[in-house]
């Protein structure tokens, strides 16, 4: 499939989605797939729903958030393809090894699956999400960031293998990588030799990376995914857990924590603290073993979003860099020398 035609595809799947995203909205759906679900003190009939398509862009699930009454949200994810009951099975087996109901570390809960519609329902998750924490005090945001990586232990050290189990060469995304910096280059090309020389140290991090490295992983570990009350962490969007290199999840979670405090901030470096209590609470749990590979899949997302800002004309290279050049240019520096603790 060439460029033109994946494009059309993606077009079509989203144009597809919006209606469908119309469609679960309504009252009709709402009372018949929803209601059930809200509890035994939920009237039969009436109320005000209000719902909130809070994603939708074609490249997989939608999701959308409904309410009655004001009451607990549920989420309604609109699957596409064929792969909504894997992503059900999954979250099953997870709450059952361990990240369900009582646990201080949950996965979110579904409620059902309804197969001819293609739609998983799950309960909203309880708390605040992390990522509303990223401007915050850095007392309270590294304590938040400790329990993540907490979580994210537990995960790593469950004894459950669901999914199919993925190289790291998968989870690396390098071909990902090529794909974005070959278009970048084609439309900049004046960016090749800085491109080429952070190729190279990336290259120089391959050879120390190490196979057969894998874990029940999340697949999209970041801050936003984290909800956080008291007494309870509980992550959502698990739909690519799989059997994967888990140093892949802790580097996702580490660059977007960082670039989410700068984006809060201004200070990339505020981000340190909680960076280190993410770490230290995962090495507590699960040792150095996991994180063998964490430079390498660091590095590569640093240099990935880069390519995506250069892109987007945020990040200009020429005389030396603007301000968001030289803020990933940093991040890439200090995570290939070794100085962001990986």
């Amino acid at each position: 499939m060439n460029r033109t035609e994946s494009r059309t595809q993606s077009r079509q799947v989203k144009e597809h989605q919006v209606g469908r995203a119309e469609q679960v909205c309504t009252p009709e759906f709402l009372d018949r797939y929803v209601r059930p679900h809200l509890g035994p003190d939920t009237p039969a009939t009436g109320g005000t729903w209000t719902t909130k398509v809070i994603q939708l862009d074609g490249t997989g699930a939608a999701t959308v958030q409904m309410e009655l009454d004001g009451g607990a949200p549920v989420f309604a994810k609109l699957f596409p393809f064929d792969d909504g009951p894997a992503v059900h099975e999954k979250l099953q087996a997870l709450r059952a090894a361990g990240l369900g109901a009582g646990s201080p570390y949950q996965a979110v809960e579904p409620l059902a699956w309804y197969g001819e519609e293609k739609v998983l329902l799950c309960r909203g998750a309880p708390g605040r999400p992390l990522s509303e924490l990223l401007g915050g005090p850095g007392e309270q945001l590294a304590g938040a960031c400790a329990r993540a990586g907490s979580w994210l232990a537990r995960l790593h050290g469950s004894e459950l293998r669901i999914g199919a189990p993925q190289s790291l060469l998968v989870t690396g995304e390098l071909t990902s990588l090529a794909k974005r910096l070959a278009k970048v280059a084609a439309d900049h090309p004046g960016y090749v030799d800085a491109a080429l020389g952070m190729l190279e140290r990336l290259d120089v991090l391959t050879r120390d990376t190490v196979d057969d490295v894998r874990s029940q992983s999340h697949g999209q570990y970041r801050p936003i995914h984290v909800f956080l009350t008291e007494d309870v962490v509980t992550v959502i969007d698990l739909d690519r857990s799989a059997p994967a290199d888990p140093a892949r999840d802790v580097a996702e979670f580490l660059h977007r924590l960082r670039l989410g405090v700068h984006s809060a901030t201004g200070d990339v470096g505020r981000a340190d603290e909680p960076c280190a209590a993410f770490l230290d609470a995962y090495r507590t749990a699960r040792g150095d073993r996991p994180l063998v590979n964490l430079r390498f899949h660091w590095a590569r997302y640093v240099f990935h979003s880069l390519n995506r800002k250069i892109k987007t004309g945020e990040a200009d290279w020429a005389d030396g860099g603007n301000a968001e050049f030289g803020l990933y240019r940093d991040e890439f520096d200090r995570v290939v020398s070794g100085r962001a603790g990986a």
